[in-house]
């Protein structure tokens, strides 16, 4: 595994910085994970909302890590982190500026002890401006503050919540990405860096065609109806018989719409002047989209999807969570990719995006239990076992239950 002798510390907690280091734990570092005494937050998120379940936010964002529970507001306990953050070649965190200037892990604090560290850093609105230390989650900087909140709905229907970590997640890669360059940029100057990004930039990146269209003037969010939907026709959502939704996206029709008119049963429709060329579909998109809404209507989904791969059409049916967790194109792909065996809940979990030839990912290791490599961390940075044992004793650090 390539980042095999990579040394990584999270000091951070949910996941949009944390995330980037689980992306390295695949693929070999050794990330530690910082905890106060009680566990990081994102621990308990779930609450006792799914007692029945294991806690799977945890879960899938703390696998391979290994978990240090200590209170580095103690003596103690800063000077734990201060040898860590000597020995890392990546230090993590997502805490708020003005936070990291009160314990001291500013990006100066932790050069001035380690000259060459790499400093990964995410907030929620940038590290300029009145909102730098203005707390935040992807829900709110990356979905709402965005506009993507605003723009992904039905025309004339209210905007909705977004689903848990689906910002955290790109921009943990993000953060991932900026990491990795310095340090190939370390590799050849010997030079640290400081990594930043934050959540209302990666929202503005995954919305940056429309922005890009409003900062010229652009901008019909004032102006959409419920008629939208039939725009365009050849790119928007249609319910099946079954009632479900398929959405097309045929982005070439010169070359898609012959085809989509034949496995829709319609091939009258490929010389019909009003749909024989873009412009005049344009034209008639109204008529179009009811033709399309009728076809559509009039089979299932599973029968679309039959006709529209055989004919090689562009769309999906939405899925369903059953139907994402038995797709079989997820496993022969390893985006679902098997855990370690052992007396767990988990057969699979959800792979970090990326593969390189020649570049092995670990078996993923289950999240640990808080503290659970207290003990093994303090001793491996210089502690003796009388000092660990000290600090166990004294509550600046802890271990897991029945260690």
């Amino acid at each position: 595994m390539f980042l095999n002798d990579i040394k990584v510390l999270d000091i951070g907690s949910y996941v949009a910085g944390p995330a980037a280091a689980t992306v390295m734990s695949d693929f070999g570092a050794d990330v530690v994970k910082i905890e106060p005494l009680d566990g990081d937050p994102y621990r308990t998120l779930l609450g006792g909302v799914l007692a029945e379940y294991p806690n799977f936010f945890w879960d899938q964002d703390s696998r391979n890590k290994r978990s240090l529970a200590i209170d580095f507001t103690t003596a103690g306990g800063r000077e734990a982190i201060d040898r860590l953050i000597r020995r890392s070649d990546v230090v993590i965190t997502n805490y708020r500026p003005e936070l990291l200037v009160r314990l001291r892990l500013t990006y100066e604090d932790v050069k001035a002890l380690n000259e060459s560290v790499i400093y990964g850093q995410v907030n929620s609105y940038g590290l300029e401006g009145s909102d730098a230390n203005r707390t935040g989650f992807d829900a709110t900087g990356w979905w709402a503050r965005s506009g993507l909140m605003d723009a992904v709905r039905r025309p004339g229907s209210p905007p909705a919540v977004s689903t848990p970590g689906m910002g955290d997640h790109p921009t943990s890669m993000s953060l991932f990405g900026g990491i990795m360059a310095a340090l190939y940029r370390r590799q050849t100057t010997g030079a640290g860096a400081h990594v930043h990004t934050s959540l209302v930039a990666n929202g503005a990146w995954s919305h940056c065609m429309m922005i890009q269209g409003a900062l010229i003037g652009f901008d019909l969010s004032d102006q959409r109806s419920p008629d939208d939907v039939s725009r365009a026709p050849l790119a928007t959502m249609y319910q099946t018989g079954d009632d479900r939704t398929i959405l097309l996206s045929v982005l070439n029709p010169e070359k898609e719409w012959p085809k989509l008119a034949a496995a829709l049963g319609h091939e009258e429709w490929i010389d019909d002047p009003r749909f024989v060329d873009r412009a005049t579909r344009y034209e008639h998109r109204e008529a179009l989209y009811d033709l399309l809404v009728a076809a559509f209507a009039a089979d299932t989904a599973d029968n679309w999807r039959v006709r529209l791969d055989a004919a090689g059409v562009t769309y999906s049916v939405a899925q369903t969570m059953s139907e994402v967790v038995n797709d079989e194109q997820m496993y022969v792909n390893d985006v679902l990719t098997e855990v370690e065996p052992g007396d767990h809940f988990y057969a699979y979990t959800v792979n970090s995006p990326f593969w390189m030839s020649g570049a092995e990912k670990r078996t993923p290791r289950l999240a640990p239990d808080i503290g659970e490599h207290t003990t093994e961390v303090l001793l491996e940075i210089g502690f003796t076992d009388a000092e660990v044992e000290g600090m166990l004793a004294e509550g600046i650090a802890r271990q897991r239950e029945g260690d």
